[in-house]
């Protein structure tokens, strides 16, 4: 009900481009955290296997975190760029 009060309406957005990029920083952020932790495993994979100590299971994982990532990636590229709602 305090929404109501500030004005949100289900069609407008009376904060303007401050909500917008808020939304961005936020997903854009937290896809460059995972992203960042998908490079950190795969150079510990990497280290693992020049080290001999080479596990197929470790590989796996870690390539299926990464391409989940990357399909993850093409679904907020769309969202925040072509649906771009703030104006």
């Amino acid at each position: 009900l305090g929404l109501i009060g500030e004005g949100m309406t289900l069609f407008t957005n009376p904060w303007g481009t401050g909500l917008f990029g808020a939304s961005f920083f936020s997903i854009t952020g937290l896809h460059l955290l995972h992203v960042t932790g998908g490079v950190v495993a795969l150079i510990a994979v990497g280290v693992r296997y020049k080290n001999g100590r080479y596990n197929a299971d470790d590989l796996e994982v870690t390539g299926l975190y990464w391409h989940f990532v990357d399909l993850v990636w093409m679904f907020v590229v769309p969202f925040v760029y072509l649906l771009n709602l703030s104006h």
